[in-house]
């Protein structure tokens, strides 16, 4: 059967939330996510609280801009049940007192979800803009001490968020049964992540051959550390700047500044590392193809707000970097020229070999230093 039309997707949405509290007096086709159909909603009635516009994500059993491309509904139920959990998790706002930005790091609130259309309504920011485009809107050539000090102090409120939702996940025995059903986006994760990675090595032989061997180990060594599941632990699962959300109005000091974390259907059983890796690598791309070097301040805060870590668990941390650079960084159609897609490539290996040999000194002397700065 063909996949349905945008239009009927659309006009179910509408049906569907009719005689609910979130009956729709219009509605917005929105540009967010490629896997699920993004609507903000006007209401024909405010809420209670006064809430006037909500944000619906329906989903179907395939990816919204690829239709043949399927993925499973379950990860519908995987998201409510994290964001339900979520509603109970501690906000993280200013770090201390010598903080100037105030950013609020918070899941949105949930409110309905309808089982049969697998549609759900949640919290919507006003004009929100993900942290992608945020940066590459108000950070490109933006190299003052004032840009450095804000993107720093966001990143340390990512980071600080981060870490502590690692440790309260880890103590949810219920959020953590939620999320132990989602194997196979787990498994999808996997592929991707490593299976791309020695793709990348026929796609890139002159630049990424010699590295195959240690590719093919860091292929393995992922494989070994889903076996043990008492070793894993609750993660996000696709922690990354176009999962952040904030305001698109410049940021100013003082004043409160709401931070979403959002898309939770990829939440898993997973090492954290995952979860770092993937965002300081989406971050570190903002310099490598854009040359905005507020990319690499937000890692540094970010970093130094995830806070202490083992030497192990930074080189792990970093081989996920290196990774998701290779696998993904050199796939994003427009990105780049195809001399920044091979650097990318490049950088990505230098990253990944240094770090499963353990060259601290390496590191210590480039763009991740901040990485072995809380290390022992």
């Amino acid at each position: 059967m063909a996949a349905a039309s945008r239009e009927e997707i659309t006009s179910s949405v509408l049906e569907t939330l009719k005689g609910t509290p979130y009956e729709a007096s219009s509605l917005e086709v929105l540009s967010g996510g490629t896997a699920n159909f993004i609507y903000r909603v006007t209401l024909s009635r405010p809420l209670e609280d006064g809430t006037q516009n909500v944000l619906v994500k329906h989903s179907e059993d395939y990816v919204a801009n690829s239709p043949t491309f399927k993925l499973t509904l379950s990860r519908c139920h995987i998201e409510v049940g994290c964001l339900k959990a979520l509603s109970d998790f501690p906000i993280a706002g200013k770090a201390d007192e010598n903080d100037n930005y105030n950013f609020i790091v918070r899941t949105p609130k949930f409110f309905y979800f309808d089982e049969t259309s697998n549609s759900q309504i949640q919290e919507y920011l006003q004009d929100g803009v993900d942290l992608k485009n945020y940066a590459l809107t108000t950070y490109v050539n933006s190299n003052s001490e004032t840009t450095k000090h804000q993107a720093v102090q966001l990143g340390k409120a990512l980071g600080r968020w981060l870490r502590v939702f690692h440790h309260w996940a880890a103590q949810q025995a219920e959020l953590r049964s939620v999320v132990d059903k989602n194997k196979e986006l787990q498994q999808l994760k996997h592929f991707i992540n490593y299976s791309w990675l020695l793709d990348r090595v026929k796609q890139f032989p002159a630049i990424l051959g010699d590295a195959e061997a240690v590719f093919k180990g860091v292929k393995d060594m992922a494989a070994i550390e889903l076996i043990d599941e008492s070793q894993l632990q609750v993660i996000h699962g696709d922690f990354w700047s176009g999962n952040i959300l904030l305001p698109k109005n410049p940021i100013q000091e003082e004043a409160d500044v709401p931070m979403f974390v959002i898309d939770w259907e990829m939440a898993q059983l997973g090492k954290p590392n995952l979860d770092l890796g993937q965002m300081i690598a989406e971050l570190y791309e903002l310099r490598l193809y854009k040359d905005i070097i507020a990319g690499l301040w937000i890692i540094q805060g970010f970093v130094s707000g995830y806070g202490a870590m083992s030497e192990d668990f930074a080189f792990r941390t970093a081989i996920q970097t290196g990774t998701h650079l290779i696998s993904f960084g050199t796939s994003v159609q427009g990105w780049g020229t195809q001399e920044q897609v091979e650097n990318c490539a490049r950088v990505g290996k230098e990253i990944i070999v240094r770090a499963w040999k353990k060259d601290r000194q390496w590191f210590e002397g480039g763009d991740l230093a901040c990485l072995f700065n809380t290390t022992g």
